[in-house]
């Protein structure tokens, strides 16, 4: 029997994400998630999808599409930067918990002070200018989104009594 010796070279080990034809969809995917959580938030803040399509300036179809997890917007787009302001943060921000590198909460932060500072900035206008306001909102809206309005209200105002 003869013995030998194997010289083989030695290999450092580095860890490598590997991005495969599976795992994009699911980066995409999160991205997706993530961004129907915020617009949840901002249904729930009081915005309607046709008040938000009119905050950025895109169509109804568009709005419909990022609540259903559909599409998001570009990064460098116009949308993309109206829709960080319109929920509180910078497109940096935005993107930041859009890729998962800070919760919905991080991102959210500070958002109720500065919705209060604008609102004590502004003047009160009259209870006739507010109705006024109120229904030309309301023959924008969608006849489902009308009676959530009218549930919602009824649920506030019995709690209020």
């Amino acid at each position: 029997m003869v013995g030998f010796t194997l010289n083989l070279p030695v290999i450092e080990v580095t860890k490598v994400k590997i991005v495969t034809a599976t795992s994009v969809p699911s980066l995409i995917q999160a991205r997706q998630n993530r961004l129907v959580q915020l617009m949840e938030q901002l249904l729930q803040d009081g915005w309607t999808q046709t008040g938000i399509a009119e905050f950025i300036g895109v169509e109804f179809t568009t709005v419909y599409r990022w609540v259903k997890g559909k599409t998001v917007p570009e990064p460098e787009s116009r949308n993309f930067e109206k829709l960080a302001r319109l929920s509180g943060g910078t497109s940096q921000t935005l993107q930041k918990y859009l890729d998962g590198e800070i919760t919905l909460s991080v991102y959210r932060q500070g958002v109720a002070g500065r919705v209060m500072t604008q609102v004590k900035r502004r003047s009160k206008p009259s209870n006739e200018k507010i109705k006024q306001e109120v229904l030309a909102k309301i023959r924008l809206l969608e006849p489902a989104e009308i009676a959530e309005i009218i549930s919602v209200t009824a649920a506030f105002l019995a709690q209020q009594s």
